[in-house]
C-alpha cells in the first residue's frame, strides 16, 4: 500500500505495530522487480505486522528526512523509533528480518541512556567481504580508494598502473577474474574490500556473507567516459550508443532479477552521482550498511570534482 507525507505521522510513527516502508521510484527497475515481494510480504505478516511503500519523487521531503540516498531502501519501525534499515534488492527473509527485528524491539524492556551508549560503543568485527561493482566508469575505483581512507583496506596487486583515465589507481587484483576457477583467494579477503566485474558475482561461493556497493551512473556520462577511454587507448568502436545503452539496460535487469535469490549477498545501489552532488548523506549511508564506524572525514576528502569529465548536461 502507497502512502504519502501527510499519512506518515499516523501510520507509521504512531503505530502500536511493527512497520515497514519500502522507499521506492517509480523510474527504478530493482523498486519495480521488489513490488510483488512485498506485496507477498504485506499479506503474510497482516495480522501482526503493516507494510508501506513511499514514492520518493512524489514524497521528496520525506526521502530527506530519514537520508534515503538510494532506491529501494526498506526501513523498519518499532514505537515510531527505526529498529533497522538495508538499501538494495532483498529477500522476502531479509525483509521478514528487519520487521522481525523491529517486534523485538517493540517487545524489549527500556533502557537507559547510558546503556544505548555502552551498547552502541561495541561494534561487531566486520567477518564478511565488501564488494565493490558496477557497470564500466562507473566510479568503482573512486569507491575502493575511499573505503581504503575510511578504514577498509583494499585487496589489490597494484598491477594495473594509474593513467590518464584513473590518475588515483585501479585498485584491481588479477586473481579476481579467476573466481570461477579457483576462489582460493577469497581466504585473503574477509574483513577487505575488493572491485569485482559484476558479472563474477554470480561465482561467489554460497558459504561467505558478501556486502556488495553497487555503483550506478547515469548511462550518457558511462558511454562518454568509455568512448574516451577507448580514444586514449587507440581502440576503435563502431557499436552505437544506443545499441550500448540496451545491452546495459538488459544486463542490469537480469542481474537485479537474479539478486533476491541469493542470500548470502547484501547489496546497496551507490549513486556515482549523488556521491559527487551530495557526499555526506551517501557516505553516512555507506557507513552504516558497512558497519557504522568508517571515517566518513577521510571518505569524502577522496573525492575530487575535478576528475568528474563526462558529466551529463
Amino acid at each position: 500500500m502507497e502512502i504519502r507525507e501527510s499519512d506518515f505521522e499516523d501510520v507509521v510513527l504512531k503505530s502500536d505495530r511493527p512497520v515497514l516502508v519500502d522507499f521506492m521510484a517509480s523510474w527504478c527497475p530493482p523498486c519495480k522487480m521488489m513490488q510483488p515481494v512485498v506485496d507477498r510480504l504485506a499479506a503474510k505478516v497482516a495480522d501482526w505486522a503493516d507494510v508501506y511503500s513511499v514514492n520518493i519523487d512524489r514524497n521528496a521531503a520525506l526521502a530527506a528526512r530519514f537520508e534515503i540516498s538510494g532506491v529501494p531502501t526498506f526501513v523498519a519501525w518499532a514505537g515510531g523509533q527505526i529498529a533497522g534499515r538495508r538499501t538494495g534488492a532483498l529477500t522476502e527473509g531479509q525483509l521478514l528480518g528487519l520487521l522481525k527485528a523491529a517486534s523485538d524491539a517493540m517487545q524489549a524492556p527500556a533502557v537507559n541512556e547510558a546503556q544505548q551508549h555502552e551498547d552502541h560503543a561495541v561494534l561487531e568485527p566486520r567477518n564478511w567481504i565488501t564488494i565493490v561493482s558496477g557497470l564500466p566508469r562507473s566510479g568503482t575505483s573512486l569507491m575502493m580508494r575511499m573505503l581504503e581512507a575510511g578504514g577498509i583496506s583494499a585487496l589489490t596487486d597494484q598491477q594495473r598502473t594509474p593513467d590518464e583515465d584513473n590518475p588515483n589507481g585501479y585498485y584491481e587484483f588479477e586473481d579476481v577474474k579467476s573466481l570461477e576457477a579457483d576462489a582460493g583467494w577469497l581466504q585473503q579477503a574477509p574483513g577487505r574490500s575488493v572491485k569485482m566485474v559484476y558479472r563474477l558475482l554470480r561465482h561467489l561461493p554460497n558459504d561467505r556473507s558478501y556486502r556488495v556497493l553497487f555503483m550506478r551512473r547515469n548511462t550518457e556520462e558511462i558511454l562518454r567516459s568509455q568512448k574516451k577511454m577507448l580514444e586514449r587507448k587507440g581502440i576503435a568502436t563502431d557499436i552505437p550508443d544506443d545499441v550500448m545503452k540496451a545491452m546495459f539496460e538488459r544486463e542490469l535487469r537480469n542481474f537485479y532479477g537474479w539478486l533476491p535469490t541469493q542470500p548470502h549477498l547484501e547489496l546497496m545501489n551507490v549513486s556515482y552521482n549523488d556521491l559527487l552532488s551530495t557526499p555526506a548523506a551517501v557516505i553516512s549511508r555507506i557507513s552504516q550498511f558497512l558497519g557504522g564506524d568508517l571515517n566518513v572525514h577521510s571518505m569524502t576528502s577522496m573525492i575530487d570534482p575535478d576528475l568528474y569529465r563526462q558529466r551529463a548536461a
